[in-house]
């Protein structure tokens, strides 16, 4: 799987979230520290977003996580 154009990993974070309406190109939507925070960022942004919308996400390198 190629990576999405937007694909920009940002330190301290485990995911990062895309989005894409109409289109082939996954666009940048925001980054999740952990696996919880994932799930509540997809649960609001589904229920922000209009009907259409498609949710990706990309589990980031272990070089970018938090340490714990």
């Amino acid at each position: 799987m190629t990576r999405p154009a937007a694909y920009d990993p940002e330190p301290g974070c485990m995911y990062q979230i895309f989005c894409r309406f109409d289109t082939r190109t996954w666009e940048h939507c925001d980054y999740a520290i952990d696996r919880e925070d994932k799930k509540h960022l997809l649960k609001e942004y589904r229920m922000a977003y209009p009907g259409g919308y498609e949710f990706k996400v990309v589990t980031l390198p272990k070089k970018y996580w938090a340490s714990h």
